[in-house]
């Protein structure tokens, strides 16, 4: 009996699984269409998240940040997801049209299948939760290569003042009891000069080293950006030295949020003042004075700098007495030697007289010296172009990088000087002043680049100075000083039967309160009305005169980078014979009618002025000859755009919310030269708005931005630009390298089509541009994949983020023309982020040949293991700068073979290496043992490479190299060796970073606990 109930019992629990399973398997059949639907739903989804975040990852590509770790994994499963998705609906679909004609009646087996299939969704679901926290966050900022990345080391040899101060200073920062170190000297000294030295020479020692520019005016919010990311390391316990240079005064460290005190011993604090007692308010615990240079000394830097001939028996005795007079100051020895070192004797005569002259006295005595020093190498500027652009450059802020763009687009407003042709002329001339400023030792180079420039302070100081012909007395405040009634005039003499310049007269008279931090500029009535120039930019004004204010003689109001919400019509009818107004990066919400009344404008700039929408007032300008309108809130350029008859520039880029150009604008446009403008969304206008440009005929330069390839019109004319910069694609900022090519093109978008192709090839058959290939994912080399569409033609190529690109050359089942050497013409090769790429070419070596090559770089490509081999590495003849970083396979960049162990190489150009973030890399050089000559390499960076452990067998000889980060070689071929100190100083940075963040840690737990 009990055994009956117990199968009785089974017989019915069966039944029931039974029941179960038949239930939940005909629910697949008969909710098969609403389960495909879910799937659908869920698949949708996840495709709307990834192109969220994948539009996020473009921006910050663009920008050159880092992603953050897993996003990209992440990326490539949803992608491996929704293709196998995508897989299943299309088969789901293609079964039901064959299948489901007659409804239910139709495959029971399928529908089950697809019913069953469609309610997977677990994965679906799961990288939808994984993807949430890459809604908001995808990348890290990437920080752009900085001062000590290019920082040659200063030639000391013979100078034993500095290099006597240079010891003391190196000596104080490696003194752990030190934290604030001060240098003093007076102006022109080169106490920033010693600096950049001693960062140059302890990098190694610190984490980070980071430098920031006080100046007069402190600047809080600049000073907390410069140091910001540094700031964060000191609190995690990492070595950090900052550089404060330029102290006019005592600043309080912690209102500028930097680190110091018993607690924060890691960060260490070097700063530069002119006076001694700033250092002693700043609690530096150790005083260094950089003394002027001996006669000796200031002798040996002359001849540096002027060359071997002031040894000739009829010059030394001019050039003596001239060093003399320089003071022993560098600064002025340079702006001097270099003013004088390509004229003749009587020329020198003459300057020596000058030098002699006594000075104004009612020159403030702190800068007496250097007025008359400085104001000789003024007065010597053959051109007036150059004069006139060393004056405008006291206009910008003390310490700024000065825009070359800006000089031109000012010269061109204000007609300075004789006519000229074109914008390409003006632009060329404002060039060449710049260059012989900078040979003059009047401007310096700047760590932003080619394009921009800086002004020392001192001699900014003197600049306002000169530009006052009264020579009023100078406070010292140079951002106050009014240049009045400004005449430069040069030496008008003869000397000896020599005219040494022609007279110019230069006539200003400005108003500079650049950089302040004014909040607002409501001058008196009685305020100069003889101004010809305002600088008012860089400030925080918000407030400028909504009263009747009159400047008649006011050529250029430069206004940018402040708060201004409007201008009055008061204040626009006060400067009526405004040439140049620049209101850029202010918040104004809406243009005065009366700017309809500035019948001289010539240049008017509003980028940045998000919420400028309307600007039809701007038709009534027709004088104007340059506006930029890029990142307003133009929806449209307005058809009154086209009265503007006398345009040369126009910039129209940035704008998010444009959508087209009314039709006709560009067309009445006819002396436009230069035109930048950038599509963001797609629109059919585009088309008819591109070829309106073709129809201009003295157009010379374009930047043009499109979505797509067919917004060009058939036989657009690149070939009759002397320059063009084209993006076609997604929208993105990518800036080029400074490269020498005028023709840029930019491919930014996930696959190259053939009508695509067909256009590049005709571009590169014209022009051979630079061209930048950007998340191109169908692309996996560059030869053949591009060969037949011209690129074995080009000079300069960048590969950014395309990551199926596994080489540059693979020949693999080519039967193209393999008796052609591949790469013959590049001159510059860039490859950033390709994930895939594991060597740069797949061919035997006889097909390559790199003897064009000059630059290098490849970063963040993880899977390459090795560069070149030793028989292509000897073609290397043009390469003058290699950059590799974070290659985390790179184990070595030349390999040789034991048969060529006699031969001696040699790279005649090599230059500059860098090696940076390479966890596998052992040598530069392997396998092998080959007498190598280096003649000219001057800088090699090894940087966090933990594994190298040597430069390379055999012997490498560099009769320049004096440094290896900054461990000194010994004698031309002891780069093994400083090579192997140099790795050691990583170990111990990184050991001792460490150290500090568990010393840091326990004294934090004591501090707490006493609290």
């Amino acid at each position: 009996m009990a055994e009956g109930v117990i199968v009785t019992s089974v017989a019915e629990k069966a039944v029931d699984t039974l029941f179960v399973v038949v239930k939940k398997k005909i629910g697949y059949m008969w909710n098969c269409k609403q389960n495909v639907e879910n799937y659908k739903s869920e698949v949708q989804k996840l495709k709307d998240m990834k192109g969220r975040i994948q539009q996020k990852i473009d921006s910050a590509k663009s920008k050159g940040d880092d992603l953050v770790h897993g996003v990209e994994g992440w990326v490539n499963d949803v992608n491996a997801e929704i293709s196998k998705a995508e897989d299943f609906i299309t088969e789901e679909a293609n079964a039901k049209k064959t299948c489901f004609g007659i409804g239910l009646c139709g495959n029971w087996s399928t529908l089950h299948h697809y019913g069953k299939k469609a309610t997977e969704t677990a994965s679906l679901m799961k990288l939808q939760e994984l993807g949430k926290p890459y809604e908001s966050c995808v990348s890290v900022d990437t920080r752009p290569p900085g001062l000590l990345d290019v920082y040659q080391h200063k030639n000391l040899e013979g100078i034993v003042t500095q290099k006597s101060a240079l010891k003391e200073i190196l000596s104080a920062i490696k003194d752990e009891s030190k934290q604030i170190i001060g240098i003093y000297g007076v102006g022109g000294v080169g106490k920033t000069t010693l600096a950049n030295e001693v960062a140059a020479r302890v990098k190694n020692l610190f984490a980070d080293v980071v430098f920031t520019t006080i100046s007069q005016s402190v600047n809080v919010h600049k000073i907390q950006k410069d140091t910001e990311d540094a700031r964060k390391r000191v609190m995690q316990g990492e070595n950090i030295l900052i550089i404060l240079d330029d102290l006019w005064k005592e600043v309080n460290l912690d209102e500028l949020g930097i680190p110091w005190g018993i607690r924060h011993k890691n960060c260490k604090i070097l700063m530069t003042s002119r006076r001694e007692d700033v250092c002693d308010r700043m609690k530096a615990q150790t005083k260094i004075c950089v003394n002027s240079l001996t006669p000796e000394e200031a002798w040996i830097f002359f001849k540096r700098v002027v060359g071997d001939k002031v040894e000739n028996d009829n010059m030394k005795p001019v050039a003596e007495e001239i060093v003399k007079e320089c003071g022993g100051l560098p600064l002025m020895i340079n702006a001097i030697g270099n003013t004088l070192k390509n004229r003749n004797i009587n020329s020198w005569k003459a300057a020596l007289t000058q030098l002699q002259k006594n000075v104004h006295a009612d020159i403030d005595p702190s800068i007496r010296k250097e007025f008359t020093r400085l104001k000789l190498s003024y007065d010597y500027l053959e051109s007036e172009e150059a004069q006139w652009c060393f004056l405008q450059c006291s206009m910008f802020p003390e310490d700024s990088d000065i825009w070359l763009e800006d000089l031109v687009n000012y010269r061109v407003g204000l007609e300075k000087f004789k006519e000229f042709e074109c914008m390409e002329e003006a632009r060329s001339k404002v060039q060449n002043a710049v260059n012989i400023l900078k040979s003059s030792s009047l401007l310096l180079d700047s760590d932003q680049g080619k394009h921009y420039a800086k002004m020392h302070d001192v001699v900014r100081d003197v600049a306002l100075l000169i530009a006052s012909g009264s020579h009023k007395p100078f406070s010292g405040d140079t951002n106050d000083f009014p240049v009045m009634g400004g005449k430069g005039l040069a030496i008008s003499q003869s000397y000896t039967g020599i005219s040494c310049l022609i007279a110019t007269e230069i006539k200003t008279n400005y108003l500079v309160k650049a950089r302040k931090g004014l909040t607002e500029w409501l001058p008196r009535n009685n305020i100069s009305q003889s101004y010809t120039g305002i600088s008012l930019m860089h400030n925080k004004i918000r407030n400028i005169p909504d009263y009747h204010i009159n400047f008649p003689q006011l050529e250029a109001a430069y206004l940018q980078h402040n708060c201004l919400q409007s201008i009055s019509d008061e204040f626009t009818e006060g400067i009526k014979k405004v040439r140049v107004l620049d209101l850029a990066f202010n918040e104004i919400l809406l243009l005065p009618k009366s700017l309809m009344g500035l019948s001289q404008l010539r240049m008017l700039n509003l980028s940045g002025n998000k919420s400028v929408c309307e600007i039809s007032i701007l038709g009534e300008l027709k004088g104007l000859e340059i506006l930029i309108l890029n990142g307003t809130g133009i929806k449209e350029v307005p058809e009154c755009i086209g009265q503007l008859v006398n345009l040369r520039k126009l910039e129209v880029r940035d704008c998010e919310e444009l959508l087209y150009i009314t039709p006709g604008v560009i067309l009445n446009l006819y002396r436009l030269e230069e035109l930048c403008i950038e599509f963001m969304v797609h629109s059919k206008e585009i088309h008819a708005c591109l070829v309106e440009v073709m129809c201009l005929s003295k157009l010379t330069c374009l930047r043009l931005e499109v979505p797509h390839v067919h917004d060009i019109p058939e036989g657009f004319n690149f070939d009759k630009l002397n320059g063009f910069d084209v993006q076609i694609g997604k929208h993105g900022i990518f800036e080029f390298p400074d490269w020498t090519s005028k023709h840029h093109l930019t491919l930014n978008m996930f696959k190259l089509e053939i009508p695509l192709l067909k256009w590049m090839k005709k571009l590169i058959q014209v022009s051979r541009p630079d061209v930048t290939l950007v998340q191109i994912q169908n692309l996996n080399n560059i030869m053949p994949d591009l060969y037949y569409d011209g690129f074995n033609k080009l000079e300069n190529i960048e590969v950014l983020y395309c990551n199926n690109v596994t080489c540059l050359v693979d020949t693999y089942d080519w039967e193209g023309n393999t008796n052609e050497k591949l790469l013959k013409e590049l001159k510059n090769l860039r490859l950033v982020w390709l994930y895939n790429f594991e060597v740069l070419w797949k061919c035997p070596d006889q097909f390559i040949s790199l003897t064009n090559l000059i630059h290098l770089h490849i970063e963040y490509c993880h899977k390459l293991v090795r560069l070149f081999p030793l028989s292509v590495a000897k073609g290397l003849v043009s390469l003058k700068e290699i950059y590799i970083i974070s290659c985390g396979s790179l184990e070595e960049v030349i390999w040789g073979e034991t048969e060529m162990a006699t031969n001696i190489i040699v790279f005649p150009c090599l230059s500059t290496i860098n090696l940076e973030d390479l966890k596998k890399l052992k040598s530069f050089y392997s396998r092998g043992s080959c007498n190598i000559k280096y003649p000219f390499l001057g800088k090699v960076t090894v940087k966090v490479c933990l594994n190298m452990e040597m430069w390379g067998p055999g012997t490498h000889e560099t009769p320049q190299l004096r440094f290896v980060d900054d461990v000194p070689l010994n004698e031309p071929y002891s780069i093994n060796d400083a090579v192997v100190e140099s790795v050691k100083q990583w170990e111990q940075q990184r050991a001792e970073a460490l150290t500090y963040k568990a010393a840091e840690m326990f004294m934090s737990t004591i501090f707490d606990a006493t609290v």
